[in-house]
């Protein structure tokens, strides 16, 4: 019987030290030039240390077409590989795995910020429908998301530029990358009707519209060495950015999906239950968001037990990993009965950079008591709200 704390192995060969993993959260503090720094090195050495099995870094931008935040990282050059390999291999001598989270955030930007002006881009999407939200604080009147998009010619150009950041990562020495398929993001942007006008063989039937993602999960893979180095992150039941859809189309669309990832032996299939009637309270305080009315789930619908199955089934090698609103004797207890098999946590890992010890302990976590400039600043220097989390002291 297995336990949260035990060890784990990911495929033929990739062991994690427990099945605990910090989940990717943009903190907007990669103030040189887009690339991680020391403080970036002290953040993430710190939660490794006696930590989790698997640390995903905070979203990577494989193109310079980028996001509401002023101060995100990118994977592009080789100086930007170079910069995340002293992150890396700090994280390495902590005991602790690193994933790569390959980012695009596809109609998720406005075509008047800085860096889009200063790269001459183009806001890139699956077509030319612009997205509900967005808040770019950078500009005069906070607008949200741009109505100025150029729909993609041809999906294989954006398979390459994932490709390119992937292998400037295995350069930096991850472990593995996690695929960015929720948050209304340019995967997820293919996967949904409402985004996916496409009348090529990237739109249209379900088959057609989860080809991007599946190109993109056989593309790393030959890249990385295996699928078993692949985790794809996936929200059915979301609402970010404009991304929900009705539960037929959501079912259809994520039975498809998963099955084609465990048939192509993809290591960890991570379902994010954000947008379901699950922590309704805690998810709506974290997005500022709720879900429309007329994008109704059954009662207590959970995507999880909806979908785990299929990434649990006897033939399968994948692993199945969770997120959202879970407490650590819930999921604990899930992993003893086979349920799942690992644990993304969030947040509290920026306010607990000793969190495995805290639960090894049962010592309770640490709360944000700070406010919102926790997350994405402002702030006077990098390391404030940051680096500057005490540890327990019993």
């Amino acid at each position: 019987m297995s336990t949260l704390l035990e060890p784990v192995i990911i495929g033929t060969g990739l062991t994690l030290r427990n099945r605990v993993a910090m989940a990717s959260m943009t903190r907007n503090r990669c103030v040189d030039s887009f690339k991680p720094g020391p403080a970036q090195v002290k953040y993430y050495a710190d939660r490794a240390r006696d930590g989790p099995g698997i640390i995903v870094s905070e979203g990577i931008l494989v193109d310079w077409a980028g996001t509401d935040w002023k101060h995100v990282p990118f994977m592009i050059s080789n100086e930007h590989a170079e910069a995340w390999r002293v992150v890396v291999d700090a994280v390495h001598k902590e005991g602790a795995r690193m994933f790569f989270q390959a980012w695009h955030a596809g109609r998720c930007q406005n075509d008047q910020m800085p860096i889009m002006k200063s790269t001459g881009r183009h806001v890139l999407a699956p077509s030319a429908i612009s997205a509900k939200d967005g808040k770019y604080r950078e500009l005069p009147g906070i607008p949200g998301h741009t109505n100025n998009i150029k729909a993609i010619e041809n999906p294989r150009d954006l398979i390459e530029t994932y490709r390119r950041s992937v292998l400037l990562a295995k350069m930096a020495g991850f472990d593995g990358v996690e695929l960015l398929c929720q948050g209304g993001f340019l995967p997820q942007q293919f996967l949904n009707s409402r985004a996916n006008k496409r009348t090529d063989a990237y739109g249209g039937s379900v088959e057609n519209r989860c080809r991007f993602t599946l190109e993109l999960v056989d593309a790393i893979s030959e890249d990385f060495g295996g699928s078993e180095f692949i985790c794809v992150k996936i929200s059915p039941t979301d609402i970010l950015n404009d991304s929900v859809v009705m539960f037929d189309e959501m079912q259809e669309t994520y039975t498809y999906l998963i099955k084609e990832l465990v048939e192509r032996k993809v290591g960890i299939i991570n379902i994010c239950r954000r947008g379901a009637n699950i922590g309704a309270e805690s998810a709506k305080a974290y997005i500022h968001l709720s879900r429309p009315e007329e994008y109704w789930l059954p009662h207590n619908y959970d995507p999880v037990l909806d979908f785990g199955s299929l990434v649990k089934c006897p033939s399968s090698a994948s692993m199945l990993m969770v997120n959202q609103d879970y407490d650590i004797e819930e999921a604990n207890q899930l992993v003893k009965e086979g349920k799942i098999d690992l644990l993304m946590i969030g947040r509290p890992f920026m306010y607990n950079p000793d969190l495995i010890i805290r639960v090894k302990k049962g010592i309770p976590f640490a709360k944000n008591d700070r406010g919102d400039s926790v997350f994405y600043g402002p702030y006077r220097t990098p390391d404030e709200n940051y680096n500057d989390w005490p540890v327990a002291t019993t």
